[in-house]
């Protein structure tokens, strides 16, 4: 401490005439150094009677030098110690930067008591080293009622939290003084203000820190005069509250006194005139020594701190007014709060001070009071929603932002807390405060928030922050919703000017006033959707968490609960159909997450219902950003659908992890499919913290699907939810990119978790996959020859299932495919390697396709053989395509012992069907005849025709094969005679798409006739024609069950009149060996003469043509007895058909006729039959 050493007498002489003109502090001094010894009770009466401070002084310091170095020592070491109290006051910030250069001559009995060294072992008592017992003890009193006031303001605002045993502390606020301090960015010109987005206006409620000074700091600081400024709930109290916890926790060794005036809460304070009863009675009296006390504080004024707080206005003769405007006490330090518009008062113009604008939380200070006092649902919750984050820089909005959370989920609020409900809280608050603090009654103070509300609208729907008219403007000041000030208009005129603390408040309270109107609820609706008017669609959120039935208990005051269920009945369906139909419009899109953000603060399960049904089930929140906020919203609306599982895109989408809480909770109404639960998973695994894949696993059916590409984050989380699961997990790979090591690395490592590994069809393409499946196999083939561990079976094991690749369902070409793309990548890796890895694949080719689906086109059939030889059964083999090539065709055969069918697929067409059956039955006759294989006979035992076994198509493989050895020149026919021995008894043929000619062809190589049966009759007159030159090789001719009588009927006129005609022309006897070979409705033709007469007849009538002539022949060949049912003939018909036989017919009749037209018409044939029977 010293700058060098020596005598204390000496010391004290040289600064005798500066300590005798300086010196202050006189009594603590005495009263030490009679403690110390070194006055006597005699010196210290003697210096107490003496006249002035000035003779006081004078006597100590000579009393002390006259007792040599030892009392000088004392002496100096009791100034050091009382240094304070001893030098005076500090100069102020203001006195420090008006000093000159003449200051420097002055006196400084700090730097003079700091330049003397003292002994390093000196160890006095600080606590009676500052004032008398009485004032110490009196700090003390004051120190503890401090303690209470700050306490007693944590305990008023825990009584709106669910559990009053939540511990509230003061968190950092904005603190602007005149150094830092910038135009708050709300006041900047309202134009301008109202042309920013949303998101720009919200941010700019919530100030920024700037460091401008701090509770602690404004207690240490020389300035005398101290003015807190601040917007109703911003924090004013809550400085000076902390400043009283501050001093009252500091220690005891400075002697100092602070008091705390609440103008609200004790109006008449300004009444009071003395000092000393608003020191002592007002606040707190001393237990003893009142008047030392006093005299104490007047002497040292600057160790007396006095708050203010509320201050409205003051009475110029009270001792209010005298403290802050210095006539009194003029050293104390003096600190007032107030709201802006007060700052223009009279008592506080031109007032000298240090201005401190408090405005609320930062940004930093938000996050940590609400982080403080939330769950991590509820904090992630507010930090997503800038509404109700910005709105919480107020910290009383934040109070009860952090209240109404903590409620949720009781037994006295079991529903979701929504915004809504938590304005309506606020401004219940503030009301009840509002009517704490005036005379008016509840009732007069509710119809002011209506008025309010109605300034509220017309403010918001003209893109205003000023409220314009507001005729109950003293009742609704005290609200704590409104921040005011005053603008003086003209020379001698002021304006309140009046606007929300917050935007959203305001979009609120319009809320509260549209609702009083169904017609002006509607027209905000339509008004959403119009130009120049979608920022009203803000209000539409809070009018339907108004509607919610919830809160009506809050709305009684204001609104007739009768008249909010009216609304609520046809409010959101018409809400539903405005947003929704308006996607359908160009300039209108639908905003999805505004919808339920709207239904969630409704709490409305129909509302819900009602959306999802207009958008059929399907929600498409794809390439989106959902915080937790969305995600909260989303899942309540899907977890409304009851009978329906929803189809939900979260393609690109991008989730926290808070978000996959509800999401994952609403799991059981959602429509499960490969793409969504691929993007479930990739979004779980790329988000950071706890997941419940456990609900994820049971969604997807215990697989995890797994996106192959190179974030390994990815696959640190699959190791997590592999690790975690008791049980093996199905592990679906969606390959979108080539294959990475990463990936590789994770499934080779994790084989032991792993129940089966599929790939899902419908990403990526074919050689990816297989390519990533080959590596795999050769790492790990190669990871065994190194190590010796049993790797590829293990591997395989995990592929070895019928469905492989697959994990879903089956796929015979997709399945064919992979394998044989497999087996020919593992072949060429094991020729260029040395490995040895096929082996090991037995398992997994055996678990192939009941069907192979095979491309000739695409395929090496050496590959299709070597894969059938692996399998322990022949397989069925269906060809996709035909193969140029015609070394492919012949190493097929040598597939055929392996093969239980060859068939080909019904997409291919009819020329390239026959095209690839001629190459096989080509090549198989050659070999046959080349070799002496028994080919032909295998081939032709598994072929499958037009969908059925070849020997039941050899009439349609054959047309077709004639037709192609025609089209092509090709002469196959010769070489196939052999197979045409084996053709079926019963030709079927379509006449409308068959060439005759081509059917007598191929009916000439057969080695006996064969029965026809015709399922198709051709309209060209040629077609009939060369069918009759086939009759010689047909044993029978017939229609199909299938055709209908009128068609019968129709193909027999058609094939019996060119008969006629051609017997007439050539004399041949066509006729009778076209009735001898034709079988009619299932019996031969001479069986049913009577019916194909009569049909024969009844077709002309209703034609028109005269066919019957032309078959007179024919006629003379009918059957002896005629078998007639007369409840299905016409028995006119029957009359005209025996008037042209050449003698009586005998009638058998079958059954009868209920008509009695029928009957008598019958009578007329008599003459026509010879017998009736």
């Amino acid at each position: 401490m010293a700058c060098t050493s020596q005598s204390a007498v000496e010391y004290v002489k040289r600064a005798r005439l500066n300590l005798v003109r300086t010196l202050k502090g006189l009594t603590v001094i005495v009263e030490h150094l009679y403690q110390k010894e070194v006055f006597s009770e005699e010196e210290v009466s003697k210096i107490k009677t003496a006249g002035d401070d000035f003779d006081k002084t004078r006597e100590i310091v000579d009393s002390v030098i006259k007792k040599g170095e030892a009392a000088c020592y004392e002496f100096l070491r009791i100034i050091d110690i009382t240094r304070k109290r001893s030098a005076g006051r500090p100069p102020s910030f203001l006195e420090i930067t008006q000093s000159n250069s003449s200051s420097r001559d002055k006196f400084d009995l700090n730097y003079w008591i700091s330049c003397f060294s003292f002994k390093d072992d000196t160890n006095m008592d600080v606590t009676y080293l500052q004032g008398p017992k009485p004032c110490h003890r009196y700090q003390q009193k004051l120190k503890s009622e401090a303690q209470k006031i700050s306490e007693r303001s944590w305990t008023q605002s825990k009584a709106v939290l669910f559990n009053k045993e939540t511990s509230l502390s003061y968190i950092s606020l904005v603190l602007d003084t005149p150094g830092q301090a910038s135009p708050s960015k709300i006041k900047k010109s309202k134009i301008k203000k109202s042309r920013k987005l949303r998101t720009k206006k919200l941010k700019t409620y919530i100030p920024e820190d700037k460091h401008g000074t701090s509770p602690s700091e404004l207690l240490k600081t020389y300035e005398k005069k101290i003015l807190l400024v601040g917007k109703p709930g911003a924090g004013k109290t809550s400085v000076v509250h902390q400043m009283l916890k501050l001093w009252s926790e500091k220690d005891n060794r400075d002697l100092d006194y602070m008091f705390y005036f609440d103008m609200r809460e004790t109006p008449n304070i300004t009444e009071v005139h003395k000092l000393e009863d608003l020191l002592f009675s007002v606040f707190c009296e001393p237990d003893e020594g009142k008047d030392e006390v006093l005299e104490d504080m007047k002497d040292n004024a600057d160790s007396v701190t006095i708050i203010f707080d509320g201050v409205t206005d003051v009475g110029s003769t009270s001792v209010v007014f005298k403290l802050i405007q210095k006539t009194l006490l003029p050293e104390a330090k003096i600190i007032v709060t107030c709201r802006p518009e007060v700052e223009s008062a009279d008592f506080l113009l031109d007032w000298d001070c240090l201005r401190v604008e408090v405005k609320g939380f930062s940004e930093q200070g938000i996050r940590e009071y609400l982080s403080k006092n939330l769950s991590e649902d509820h904090f992630n919750k507010v930090l997503c929603n800038l509404e109700l984050f910005s709105l919480c820089h107020v910290p009383m909005y934040a109070l009860m932002v952090v209240a109404c959370f903590s409620f949720e989920g009781s037994d006295f609020s079991p529903h979701p807390c929504t915004v809504t409900e938590i304005y309506l809280n606020i401004l219940h608050f503030c009301n009840q405060r509002n009517v704490s603090k005036t005379s008016e009654n509840e009732s007069t103070k509710w119809d002011a928030i209506l008025s309010l509300s109605q300034a509220a609208f017309c403010a918001t729907e003209g893109k205003n922050v000023n409220l314009t008219s507001l005729p109950k403007l003293d009742s609704c000041a005290n609200l704590a919703i409104l921040s005011r000030n005053v603008i003086q208009v003209s020379p001698t005129i002021k304006k309140p000017l009046c606007a929300f603390l917050h935007y959203t408040v305001q979009e609120f309270f319009a809320a509260l006033w549209v609702l009083k109107d169904p017609e002006k609820t509607r027209c905000v609706l339509q008004q959403c959707l119009v130009q120049g008017s979608k920022h009203m669609k803000h209000l539409v959120p809070f009018l339907c968490g108004l509607l919610n039935e919830k809160n009506a208990d809050l709305l009684e005051s204001l609104l007739p609960p009768q008249q909010l269920r009216d609304t609520s009945d046809w409010f959101f369906k018409e809400l539903v159909t405005t947003f929704v139909g308006c996607s359908d419009s160009e300039d209108c899109e639908m905003d999805l997450m505004f919808l339920c953000q709207c239904l969630y603060e409704s709490q409305s399960p129909d509302a819900c219902l009602c959306l999802l049904e207009k958008l059929d089930y399907c929600i498409d929140v794809s390439g989106e950003t959902l915080d937790p906020q969305h995600c909260c919203v989303l899942s309540y609306v899907i977890s409304q659908s009851k009978e329906r599982e929803i189809e939900l895109n979260l393609e690109d989408t991008t989730v926290s992890q808070q978000g996959m809480r509800p999401l994952l909770g609403c799991l059981s109404k959602l429509q499960r499919s490969d793409s969504l639960s691929r993007q479930l998973w990739t979004i779980s695994l790329l988000t950071d913290g706890d997941v419940d894949y456990v609900s994820l696993l049971d969604f997807t059916e215990n697989q995890l699907h797994l996106p192959v590409n190179s974030k390994t984050q990815l696959y640190d989380g699959a190791v997590r939810v592999l690790q975690e699961r008791k049980r093996k997990v199905k592990v679906c790979l969606h390959c979108d990119h080539r294959v990475c090591q990463s990936a590789s690395s994770f499934l080779l490592h994790r084989l032991l978790h792993i129940h089966s590994l599929s790939f899902c069809q419908s990403s990526g393409n074919l050689s990816d996959q297989t390519e990533l499946l080959m590596n795999l196999f050769i790492v790990a083939a190669d990871r065994e020859q190194r190590t010796g561990e049993k790797i590829l079976n293990m591997l395989s094991s995990v592929c070895s299932y019928q469905k492989f690749p697959l994990h879903s369902h089956y796929n015979d070409k997709y399945q064919s495919d992979f394998l044989l793309d497999l087996y020919s990548h593992v072949k060429d890796c094991e020729t260029k390697t040395g490995l040895s890895v096929l082996p090991s694949l037995q398992s997994v080719f055996q678990s192939a396709p009941a069907v192979w689906s095979i491309k000739l086109s695409e395929r090496k059939t050496s590959i299709l053989l070597e894969v059938l030889k692996l399998q322990p059964e022949k397989k069925q083999v269906e060809l996709r395509d035909c193969s140029h090539e015609e070394s492919e065709v012949r190493s097929l055969l040598q597939c055929l012992p392996y093969i239980s069918q060859l068939r080909v697929d019904a997409e291919t067409s009819d020329e390239d069907r026959t095209k690839i059956f001629v190459s096989l039955f080509c090549a198989a006759a050659e070999r046959d005849q080349q070799t002496g294989e028994k080919i032909l006979e295998l081939l032709a035992s598994v072929c499958t025709y037009k969908n059925s076994p070849l020997k039941q198509k050899w009439c349609d493989f054959l047309l077709d094969l004639y037709s192609y050895e025609t089209k092509t020149g090709l002469s196959v026919l010769p070489s196939l005679q052999s197979v045409f021995q084996s053709a079926p008894a019963v030709w079927s043929i379509k006449l409308s798409e068959r060439k005759t000619s081509i059917l007598l062809e191929v009916l000439k190589l057969q080695p006996e006739k064969k029965q026809v049966e015709l399922t198709g009759f051709s309209h060209e007159e040629s077609e009939v024609r060369s069918l009759l030159q086939c009759l010689p090789y047909i044993s029978q001719l017939r229609v199909d069950a299938e055709t209908s009588d009128e068609d019968r009927t129709k193909i027999f006129v058609s094939l019996f009149c060119a008969a006629a005609e051609r017997e007439q022309q050539t004399g041949e006897k066509i006729l009778e060996l076209l009735a001898s070979v034709c079988t009619y409705k299932n019996s031969p033709l001479k069986q049913k003469w009577c019916d194909f007469l009569l049909d024969l007849y009844s077709y002309e009538t209703k034609t028109g043509l005269s066919v019957l002539p032309s078959l007179q022949s024919v006629f003379q060949s009918a059957p002896a007895v005629w078998s007639i049912k007369l409840s299905e003939r016409k028995t006119s018909i029957l009359l005209e058909v025996l008037k042209l036989q050449p003698e009586k017919k005998q009638v058998e009749l079958t059954g009868c006729s209920h008509e009695e037209s029928e009957v008598r018409s019958f009578l007329q044939c008599l003459p026509y039959i010879s017998q009736l029977r």
